[in-house]
């Protein structure tokens, strides 16, 4: 297997554990099920797919709830203005029609998710053939624009390759491979479909980890730079150089997975300044923080919350739950007048 090939199969991982999660009562989500990815075994067997040990449910069910937490609190900043979401390799991700589900979901003025063109090429078939997605495509729409667009640099024939791009008025699927990529061409891709003006979110779950850190950076830096009302949301591992950390990278390692973007960071103080570095310049963020999902179990999931998942399954081992939610951080950053309310 490529490295290619490698990292987008963890979306595949992260769907199956988000599964698992729905199957046991961890999260609602009806669309984990519509957009596992058959390519995968359990993928066809739906509700019957693999069950994960409470461990994995457990992190699921705290990264889950803590970033839509986060999300919920920058909406809640923008206002009746409402605001822009830019997903940095989405891939099977549903937030944005599981929030379109609510019954009042926020203000979504936009909401892009980019990935690899293999990656937004299988989305767009999964959503195209799925009559039940396309409402979510718009707000309030039962028939939505929808425009699909192929990649000629992905395919040399682009009139008969799969669409890479879906462009509706709300949601926009764009195909990038973010290890390659420059402010102006980030700034080329997203720009025609978002308003500088207009509060922006970017999200990035287990996406920088596997970048080189000079191109998170970047990232980073882009999205500060570009926009005058900004928030940022990363998750990922933590301390990929203690013994756990160790474990954890040989793991990855036997799948051909590296995470050059874990190793600057080793702790939360160094997650946190990576929005207020100076180097960002112009870019830096006024505000940040981070906390791991223990951190976040102990301090930010209501009481009742866990004492309702607490029943779902049987869990011995609270210190390996406590050394494996330690290695997971949820950071944050925020700038512009009135964006302080992100924060856990």
């Amino acid at each position: 297997m490529s490295s290619d090939q490698a990292v987008r199969g963890t979306d595949d991982d992260a769907a199956s554990m988000r599964i698992s999660a729905v199957n046991q009562g961890y999260l609602k989500d009806t669309f984990a099920p519509i957009f596992h990815p058959p390519s995968t075994p359990s993928a066809a067997a739906g509700p019957s797919s693999p069950r994960k040990p409470p461990l994995i449910n457990i992190g699921t069910h705290h990264r889950t709830y803590a970033i839509d937490l986060l999300i919920d609190r920058f909406f809640t900043s923008c206002g009746d203005a409402g605001g822009q979401v830019v997903s940095l390799g989405a891939g099977s991700d549903t937030r944005y029609f599981r929030y379109m589900e609510r019954p009042h979901p926020p203000h979504i003025r936009k909401y892009i998710e980019v990935d690899f063109a293999a990656s937004t090429a299988h989305k767009i078939k999964q959503i195209t053939g799925s009559p039940r997605r396309l409402p979510f495509l718009v707000h309030r729409n039962i028939t939505p624009d929808i425009e699909l667009r192929s990649s000629a640099s992905s395919h040399p024939d682009a009139a008969n390759a799969s669409p890479t791009s879906l462009i509706s008025p709300i949601y926009t699927l764009l195909p990038l491979d973010l290890r390659h990529a420059s402010p102006k061409e980030l700034n080329d891709l997203l720009l025609p479909y978002l308003d500088t003006k207009v509060p922006t979110l970017f999200l990035a779950e287990c996406v920088f980890c596997y970048l080189p850190p000079k191109i998170n950076e970047t990232l980073i830096k882009c999205f500060g730079q570009t926009f005058e009302k900004c928030s940022g949301i990363i998750y990922e591992m933590l301390g990929s150089r203690d013994s756990f950390g160790q474990v954890m990278r040989r793991n990855l390692a036997s799948r051909n997975l590296d995470i050059p973007g874990a190793d600057p960071f080793p702790d939360l103080s160094s997650e946190s300044k990576r929005f207020t570095d100076p180097a960002l310049g112009e870019g830096a963020f006024s505000a940040s923080g981070a906390k791991s999902l223990w951190d976040i179990r102990k301090s930010v999931i209501d009481k009742e919350e866990l004492s309702r998942i607490g029943k779902l399954e049987m869990l011995d081992e609270i210190e390996e739950l406590k050394l494996v939610l330690s290695h997971y951080v949820i950071a944050w950053g925020s700038k512009g007048e009135g964006m302080d309310a992100l924060h856990l």
